[in-house]
């Protein structure tokens, strides 16, 4: 399952590019693509239900904002908590140079004023979990190796 800061930029426009190529491919991924009068949020609560029972990974799209504590109920943060709690693997895509994400946060932070965002990367996410390294790839070599990586498990 991809999990990201959906905001309709560059990033998100090319991981869905590299979704769709995994999908073509005939791999099992998922990601959450929400038409009008969908409800997003029970398909990302059906999306990491399926994750966990098919003993899947989270491939999480490692922007520098990526896993903020906001408002929603389905945001990045709240995939990783699910992540945390129920030991589901994570596959992390290093997109830019701040690695590994730091969501803001802080006293003026709407939502995270003592950071748990940061905390929680830094337990789902530590030094020593090899990425894929995205800044310079293209989407179908970016699908290549999160491919040659889903084949290993």
């Amino acid at each position: 399952m991809f999990s990201a800061r959906f905001d309709g930029g560059e990033v998100e426009a090319k991981i869905r590019r590299v979704y769709k190529i995994l999908k073509d491919h005939r791999f099992n991924v998922l990601m959450v693509a929400a038409k009008g009068g969908d409800d997003f949020g029970t398909m990302t609560m059906q999306y990491l239900n399926e994750t966990y029972e098919k003993r899947g990974v989270i491939i999480s799209v490692c922007t520098r904002h990526y896993g903020e504590k906001t408002s929603s109920s389905y945001s990045s943060f709240k995939e990783l908590r699910y992540a945390q709690d129920w030991a589901v693997d994570v596959l992390p895509l290093r997109m830019h140079e701040v690695y590994p994400p730091e969501p803001p946060s802080g006293p003026g932070h709407k939502f995270d004023k003592k950071g748990e965002a940061k905390a929680l990367i830094r337990m789902i996410i530590p030094p020593s979990l090899a990425y894929i390294d995205c800044r310079e790839l293209s989407e179908t070599e970016i699908a290549r190796k999160i491919a040659d990586s889903l084949l290993k498990l």
